[in-house]
């Protein structure tokens, strides 16, 4: 049940002492890629030394001391060439005291070696503009800013506002992505220069940004997670632009637990053992503020009959593709599911009305007064102000959240009774 950001929080929650870690955001960050026209040569199958001897016995230079004076070596590192190529058949000895012959092969290679000239070719290069660097991203993990938005992402400043040019990308960071490459687009090049570049398409990667706060100061610090790891440079170069304050995050006090009724208050555990919804837990216990998403996970996920989710404000960050389509799972499993909100984002309210439109047990209420936040499925209710479906991306202050989880039958009941009765016909 541990989705994505549950590892991460688990991961890095401990990351920066004195702050808790009160939000993962997904962040986008701005990237081009980059048409590059380069002057390039195929990289020669022999290392240099190698190349020089075959190519000086082919010009009849003489044996190896002659060869060794030339090029100004000590006589044992040509000696140790002229052995390797002795046993692989590229040269013979003789027919004189220290002369040395090139074979058949070994003029065809050294032949070969002559012939490489360099070449102009064409790349497409992700350039990242954030980090102003050439960066090594698989143009599948590259969206349009129109699915970024969908996405509730929030979108990563760039470093500068101007063109991208030649100097910008160097022969040496494009050899190095070249290298790592394995898609077979050009490794078997050396990259000599950068003729031109202009840019293709704009694009961006989807990250993870994790957000750090001290509630009682005011203080915030924020993190990028890219494939699951920190990011030095991105971190830096968002330091370099401003960090939380040109995104504009702020901290608040924490939210306590919302009082129960006695009966509940009096049962209430927390810290409570064991993991949550276990077949041992207790009836009514307390769950901090990463263990709402993982409520929140297990209600789309788990729910076999019935979904209630009840929530002022509704966003795309959190009813994104992957809330969509596992909320859809629960549809198909003819689990009736009722969302309440008050405001809801575009694009968050044209997909939620498609899943009405298809399936007859899916409603969507929006009072006027308002909505309370609730979570109900099956026998579980969560008691929280947590803002179930909008806890990202709202622009609302990041804060920790306390809840319960209650699963006495009849208090789960009238909870469930209550979130639906100023709808009910």
């Amino acid at each position: 049940m541990l989705n994505t950001e549950m590892l991460l929080t688990k991961r890095f929650s401990g990351d920066r002492p004195g702050l808790d870690l009160l939000g993962i955001e997904k962040a986008a960050v701005p990237v081009t890629v980059v048409a590059t026209e380069v002057l390039a040569q195929e990289i020669k199958p022999l290392p240099l030394l190698d190349e020089f001897v075959l190519r000086l016995l082919k010009a009849d230079v003489g044996g190896a001391t002659d060869i060794a004076a030339f090029l100004g070596l000590d006589q044992e590192l040509v000696d140790a060439v002229v052995a390797d190529h002795f046993r692989e058949g590229a040269l013979v000895i003789g027919p004189g005291q220290g002369v040395l012959t090139l074979t058949a092969r070994g003029r065809k290679l050294a032949d070969e070696l002559e012939s490489i000239r360099p070449i102009q070719k064409n790349f497409k290069i992700a350039f990242d503009r954030l980090t102003w660097s050439v960066a090594d991203y698989e143009p599948r993990d590259l969206v349009t800013k129109s699915v970024a938005v969908a996405e509730g992402c929030v979108l990563l400043p760039a470093q500068r506002t101007t063109r991208i040019k030649a100097p910008d990308i160097t022969p040496a960071a494009v050899n190095s992505i070249l290298k790592r490459n394995d898609r077979g687009r050009g490794g078997s090049i050396d990259v000599l220069d950068v003729i031109d570049v202009a840019p293709s398409m704009h694009r961006y990667l989807v990250v993870n940004l994790l957000i750090y706060g001290d509630q009682d100061r005011g203080e915030v610090e924020t993190a990028i997670v890219v494939d699951g790891d920190h990011s030095d440079v991105h971190n830096t170069a968002l330091g370099t632009l401003g960090g939380t304050d040109k995104l504009g995050f702020t901290v608040a006090s924490a939210v306590p637990h919302t009082l129960l009724p006695a009966h509940l208050e009096a049962e209430r555990v927390c810290p409570a053992p064991g993991a949550l919804f276990d077949e041992n837990s207790p009836r009514v216990r307390g769950i901090q503020l990463v263990e709402h998403q993982v409520a929140l996970m297990a209600a789309l996920e788990t729910a076999t009959e019935r979904l209630l989710i009840s929530t002022d404000q509704a966003t795309s960050s959190v009813v994104d593709s992957n809330f969509l389509a596992k909320l859809e799972q629960r549809l198909r499993a003819r689990v009736r599911v009722d969302l309440v909100f008050s405001k809801c984002g575009r694009e968050a309210q044209a997909e939620l009305d498609r899943l009405a439109r298809r399936y007859r047990r899916f409603k969507l209420h929006r009072p006027e007064d308002g909505a309370t936040n609730t979570l109900v499925f099956d026998g579980n209710w969560i008691v929280s102000d947590f803002p179930w479906l909008s806890f990202r991306g709202a622009g609302l202050p990041f804060r920790d959240y306390q809840g319960t989880v209650v699963t006495v039958p009849d208090d789960t009941e009238r909870a469930y009774a209550e979130g639906l009765a100023p709808f009910e016909a």
